[in-house]
């Protein structure tokens, strides 16, 4: 999901500090080896376009594979799975959680990144990964005499090493695309490739959604087995992938300087605002199923076609969002996610309070603010870290910022699981408003997204465009642009 060219090294050289760089931070950057630079994503100027690496398109299959098989043991179908053994919702945190802490293993992981080599050392863990979804599957077979504890201690037990390996190998993903993608073509790289995997993500949704509303005992057994044989496909396809060549990442044998590199003043100040997003991401990510089953007594299957659906109002969204912000910019697009966040979250709380209905128009307006929401950050926030990491030393702040980020996703679900055990059976009337404990929970996360549309404003990147030109390019040019495409095909090649 969470993306052909010699680049410059990559490694940092102590005697040019983040300092030296925050000094230059308003100049274009020039891919100047000599310290860490601004980055082309950040230039007043359009960047030209330049061609694309040759096999390119192995990145969009692979991602299409590795999302059919990491929806499941990372998404609904492994939730809803702890919520078929009747866990608490501090196990179903802790399970959630295991993915985002150990991506803290990206730290000491991209320092032997530079020295293997990215596609060997990703290919690694991922194969490595691949087994362990195996074992899931196996588990997920085991009779019901076998009690629900240890059926959930030996799946969590088996999360644990697959996130491990997850972890550790994913630090060479990000600066592995960063150096064969050009700048200027980083948008549409990443909307193809976000688009490849939703596609891939609402196909497993529905298929999954359809087996656990047979309601069989084998139902989660063929779930994670289809996870299993979509993690081993992505293998093959991951070998495709461009590589970059050792010799062109030159290693840096020298300790790395952690906390000039976390206050390098840019980068920053969009973690900071990143942490504060993951906060009601991270929470809101792990507690809507818990809130659909235990609330409103929705099935398993119905949760998987919401979550579905969702993803493919994201998926259209990718469609055109990727080319508009090549031109337009990412904060204006993060302010418009923050704002359809709050308006998704206020709908939820509503739900919760009993002010709004659960019905049909509800779940219909809540799919499409969240797959917009969520399509405006995927592109957005990668898109604008993939520019404000400088050149050399990006593997590192490219995995400090992923932990950052990762912690954050993690931690908080793990301080909402007692509170939310703790509060299921408050309630406080407040007229016609119910206080409960989801009420309550979708009402910070509103004012945690207004905090960080706050901090945003803080985060620097050149004005290439005004709110208003933004907004006019969102819901007039583009559509108009995609009408007219339309057209030219539906009038076929020579006609007219």
């Amino acid at each position: 999901m969470i993306w052909g060219n010699s680049v410059p090294s990559v490694a940092l050289v102590p005697s040019y500090s983040c300092e030296r760089a925050a000094i230059h931070y308003d100049q274009p950057f020039d891919e100047n080896p000599a310290g860490m630079s601004e980055p082309s994503a950040l230039r007043n100027e359009p960047a030209p376009r330049e061609p694309m690496p040759p096999d390119i398109h192995n990145v969009y299959i692979y991602e299409a594979f590795n999302t059919a098989s990491w929806s499941v043991v990372l998404g609904s179908p492994m939730l809803l799975f702890f919520q078929h053994l009747n866990a608490t919702a501090t196990v179903l945190a802790i399970a959630a959680s295991l993915a985002p802490v150990l991506s803290i293993l990206q730290m000491p992981a991209a320092h032997y990144v530079e020295r293997i080599g990215y596609r060997r050392f990703v290919l690694s863990g991922w194969t490595l990964r691949s087994f362990m979804v195996v074992g899931m599957t196996i588990v997920t077979f085991l009779p019901e005499r076998i009690d629900p504890a240890t059926r959930m201690i030996l799946m969590l037990g088996l999360a644990l090493i697959y996130n491990t390996m997850r972890g550790v190998s994913s630090a060479g993903f990000l600066p592995w695309f960063t150096h064969i993608v050009p700048a200027s073509r980083r948008g549409e790289f990443l909307a193809r490739d976000q688009l490849s995997g939703a596609l891939a993500a609402i196909s497993c949704l529905f298929v999954c959604g359809m087996l656990l509303q047979l309601a069989a005992w084998y139902s989660f057994g063929v779930v994670f087995a289809i996870s299993a044989a979509s993690a081993f496909a992505s293998l093959a396809f991951l070998r495709r992938i461009p590589d970059v060549s050792v010799e062109k990442i030159l290693p840096n044998p020298n300790p790395l300087p952690w906390r000039e590199m976390l206050f390098y003043p840019p980068f920053f100040n969009y973690v900071r605002y990143n942490m504060v997003v993951n906060m009601a991401l991270g929470a809101s990510g792990v507690f809507w199923v818990r809130f659909f089953r235990v609330s409103l007594g929705v099935s398993n299957s119905t949760v998987l076609y919401v979550a579905g659906a969702s993803t493919m109002v994201l998926a259209l969204g990718l469609i055109g969002i990727g080319p508009l912000l090549d031109r337009t910019g990412n904060k204006p697009a993060l302010t418009l996610s923050g704002i359809v966040l709050i308006c998704h979250f206020l709908g939820w709380s509503l739900v919760a309070a009993r002010i709004l209905p659960p019905n049909v128009p509800i779940f219909c307006l809540q799919t499409v603010t969240s797959g917009l929401a969520t399509a405006l950050w995927n592109l957005a926030n990668v898109r604008i870290v993939m520019g404000i990491v400088p050149q050399m030393g990006r593997p590192h702040f490219l995995a400090l910022y992923t932990v950052a980020g990762s912690l954050t996703v993690a931690l908080v679900p793990m301080a909402w699981g007692p509170i939310m055990d703790g509060l299921a059976h408050w309630h406080c009337a407040w007229g016609r408003w119910d206080w409960n404990c989801f009420s309550l929970f979708y009402c910070v996360l509103i004012a945690t997204i207004g905090v960080s549309l706050f901090l945003l404003q803080r985060v620097a990147e050149p004005v290439t465009m005004t709110w208003d030109v933004f907004m006019t390019e969102l819901l007039v040019k583009t559509p108009s642009r995609a009408i007219s495409r339309l057209i030219v095909r539906l009038r076929g090649p020579g006609i007219g």
